[in-house]
């Protein structure tokens, strides 16, 4: 924990002095691309994973270029119990609490609009993928092109929800449905939607940008 924290000051630590005048693309946006390809990886990676050991959606394939190849480009339809990759067992990370299990959403995060028409669905994930991604692009920005501790929170809040957007897009351009797999629940009674590592970047991200929004406006009063 210390290792990081002291990695992320160095990221923000402000420059003494720039003799070639302002930062390069590196020094301005370094932060910000390590995290949105930090989620990214982590969010295919494990949800490459899941589709390989909780469910049948490799099989009959063996090596990894395989795999990968069906998992960049798939049109595999519907099967008869709902699902396009039909689910292997469950694996109980705590038997009370939560469990890692192959799931299907055609809508947003947490499955909101799955049950929208496909084609109404299509359209309007990929428009507002777009504005989404064009607004984090703007305000990133608009951002001081020196970065201080003072901008720490809109600093991780955007690139994670950028990272996770752009997950469970790459997932819709590629299959039509997002993977989701940690299921938290209850002692098996009360059970949060299934989502994936996509979802928790975006839900963090978004706490983040709410603490921003608080956090530089009582600097300001400062």
């Amino acid at each position: 924990m210390l290792k990081g924290g002291v990695a992320l000051k160095m990221l923000l630590k402000k420059p003494k002095k720039f003799e070639n005048g302002p930062p390069g693309f590196w020094v301005r946006y370094r932060l910000f691309l390590c995290v949105v390809l930090g989620v990214l990886v982590l969010d295919q990676a494990s949800k490459f994973w899941v589709v390989d050991h909780l469910s049948e959606g490799f099989k009959g394939l063996s090596g990894f270029s395989e795999k990968a190849k069906k998992f960049i480009k798939d049109d595999t339809k519907v099967g008869p119990r709902g699902y396009h990759y039909a689910p292997k067992a469950a694996v109980e990370v705590s038997a009370s609490y939560l469990r890692f299990n192959y799931a299907e959403n055609t809508g947003a995060a947490f499955s909101l609009f799955a049950d929208w028409p496909e084609q109404t669905r299509r359209w309007f994930f990929n428009i507002i993928s777009i504005l989404a991604i064009g607004a984090i692009l703007y305000f990133q920005s608009k951002l001081p092109k020196v970065a201080s501790g003072r901008e720490l929170w809109i600093r991780l809040g955007l690139p994670l929800v950028l990272g996770g957007a752009l997950g469970n897009y790459m997932d819709r351009l590629t299959r039509g449905f997002v993977v989701d797999f940690i299921q938290a629940h209850w002692q098996n009674r009360l059970f949060w939607p299934s989502f994936n590592v996509a979802d928790m970047a975006i839900s963090v991200g978004m706490v983040c940008l709410i603490l921003d929004a608080f956090v530089r406006k009582e600097s300001k009063r400062l």
